[in-house]
This record gives C-alpha cells, structure tokens and sequence, in this order.
C-alpha cells in the first residue's frame, strides 16, 4: 500500500472507546473508506454518519475488505469475535489479512496468528500506547509484531492514528511488550495516589506535590494530566480501571510462567482489584486513588475494630470470610486497611 496509490477499504471492528477514536481519525483525518461493526449498534451508527459502511457481522467486514482492525476490550471479547458465530475466522482466506490492536496476552496473539495464517491469511499484532486523548489526537504508539508485509502495508494508516511505529518482531513479542508497558504504567498510578495521600495526610498541599514532580526528573504526561483531575475526584474514563485491572493480571501470569517475582507490580494489582469490587472498575483508571483514601479513613476507625471490643472480637471470629479482595461484600474497617497496607505490601 502506497501514499501515491488509491487507498484501499479498510474494515474496523471494536468501536469502544479508542476504538471509536481511531477510526474517526481514519475517516477524517485519513481520508480512508472503513466497513465497521460494532456490537452495539449506535456507535456503528455514529460512524455511518461520518460515512463508513456498516456490516451486520466481524464475518461480513472481513468478506468486504482485504486489510480490517480489531480493536477489543480483551481476550474473552477477541475470542467471541474471532472464533464465535460470524466471526472473523468464517471468512478469512487467502489474500485477507487483519490488524489485532487490542491488549491481550501473548498466547492469544499467538493463537490468532496460527489460525488467521492456517486459512491463508496474514496477521500481525499491533497493541498501542496511549488512552482516549492520545486516540482521538493521533498520538498512539503502535507495537507491532507478525508479518513484516502487512506492517508496511498498514502504515498509511498507522500514522494517522498514532505518532510513532515500532516492529519488534514476533507476533508474541507485541503482546508481551504492551503488558510490560502497561504494568509500568499502573504501578506508577497507585504510587501517584499513594503519594497524593500522603500529602494530604501530613499536611502539605497535594497541588504542591504535583508542581514539584512535574519539574523533578519523574515528571510525565501521565502525572501531569491524571494529577489535577484526582485531586478534583473526576474519574471520567479515558482508560477505564477494569482494562488496567487487566493489564497488571496478564503481566503478572507472564511472569509467572518466568518465575519472575514482581512484588512492587502484585501491590498494584491488589489495589486495582479492590477498586474494581467497590464500584470503581468502569471509571478512569486513577479512580484507584479512592481505595487509598478510603484506606487513610479508615485507618481511624481501627479503634472501634480492635481485638479488645466487642465489634473487633467478631471481627476476627469472621476474618475468614473478610477476604476483601475475593468477591464484592461489606467488611470490617480493618480488614480492608489490612489488606491495603499489609496484604499488598507482602506479595510478590
């Protein structure tokens, strides 16, 4: 695929929140022909009203276009959407190819490829960098792996979604990348909220905080955007914290099959998953500073939980069941300060 040369349709299936975001950009700012779907109709619909086509099924955009996208919220959805009824897989075959820029683990990258490549097909994996902004500005970073041809064949339209591509290789290799990436990135945001914390626990300013780093050598655009928002407690999602919930999960299963101990990583994991069983899981990301408030409150509670009152007597009677981060219940105050603060730190 040539600048010079007419572009070809492209098919876009997965119309979430960078979804949505990218192949608006394909329209507008590419100027490229998509046959999408989506499995809620209305946001196909908002796309068919900057002129994409809307196909019924995956199957039908593979059938209509030679290259299509994927770009899903995790591995349960690709499988559904390459394997299940009018899925990708009926209509791939020779001279088909598709794009998978969704974040799953390796082994389900792997396994697309294996079958995309039975069919007669090319694949590569390409996950990126980057939430909802970055998505509608074009500003992604692409990490791609798979087929060589097909990297060069797609980045007409990888430049316009995002501001640099990377080929690393191995379709694996792609996936791995983005969960190391990912893994970074979440452990960073509960140091962010635990610092944020602190601040306000021992009486200096939390705006300070985020001035000062802002200038130091850890300053990011990641601190720099989230910081202002958190501390006004909007958690509108740019990337929602059940994906970031995700993401640490398969890093961690990564490393395990390593034998890699990640304790500072497991913390952060511990956090995200009591976000997501209180409530916060289709909130931004950075809601998981709520739970590291919620610790610091109820740290002063302790005095009606201890092992001297009646209520903590029952409390630890009932420990065995307070497991705050198995399913989704009322438990004691300690508890949870428990499983915040001494639980997460001793993981690993």
């Amino acid at each position: 695929m040539s600048q010079a040369a007419a572009k070809p349709v492209l098919g876009f299936i997965g119309l979430g929140v960078m979804g949505k975001a990218m192949a608006t950009n394909l329209i507008r700012k590419g100027g490229f022909s998509l046959v999408v779907w989506n499995r809620s109709t209305d946001k196909s619909a908002e796309l068919e009203s900057l002129g994409a086509s809307v196909a019924k099924t995956p199957a039908e955009v593979i059938s209509r276009c030679d290259i299509s996208i994927s770009m899903l919220a995790d591995p349960r959805a690709v499988d559904h959407v390459y394997f299940g009824p009018g899925g990708i897989l009926e209509t791939i075959s020779s001279g088909k190819a598709c794009v998978d820029m969704s974040t799953v683990d390796g082994a389900t990258s792997s396994r697309l490829h294996e079958q995309i490549r039975s069919r007669g097909g090319r694949f590569l994996a390409a996950p990126v960098s980057g939430s909802k902004q970055p998505a509608e500005n074009g500003q992604l970073v692409i990490m791609a792996g798979g087929d060589k041809s097909l990297f060069e064949d797609i980045m007409p339209a990888f430049n316009v979604m995002g501001k640099r591509s990377f080929f690393l290789g191995a379709v694996k290799d792609a996936a791995k990348m983005k969960l190391v990436v990912n893994m970074i990135m979440g452990s960073m945001m509960a140091s962010l909220a635990e610092g944020i914390n602190l601040s306000q626990e021992v009486g200096i300013s939390p705006q300070d905080l985020l001035d000062i780093l802002d200038l130091g050598a850890i300053a990011n655009p990641m601190f720099r955007m989230k910081g202002p928002l958190m501390l006004k407690g909007e958690f509108t999602p740019a990337f929602p914290l059940q994906h970031q919930l995700k993401d640490l999960r398969l890093a961690l299963e990564m490393a395990e099959e390593s034998t890699l101990p990640l304790p500072v990583a497991s913390a952060a994991h511990r956090l995200f998953e009591l976000a997501n069983v209180t409530g916060h899981g289709e909130q931004d990301f950075s809601a998981v500073n709520e739970v590291v408030k919620q610790a610091s409150s109820l740290e002063r509670m302790m005095a009606l939980d201890s092992p001297s009152s009646s209520m903590g007597s029952r409390a630890m009677a009932n420990s065995s069941e307070s497991e705050v981060l198995g399913e989704a219940r009322c438990v004691p105050p300690s508890d949870v300060v428990r499983n915040i603060r001494g639980e997460a730190a001793g993981v690993g």
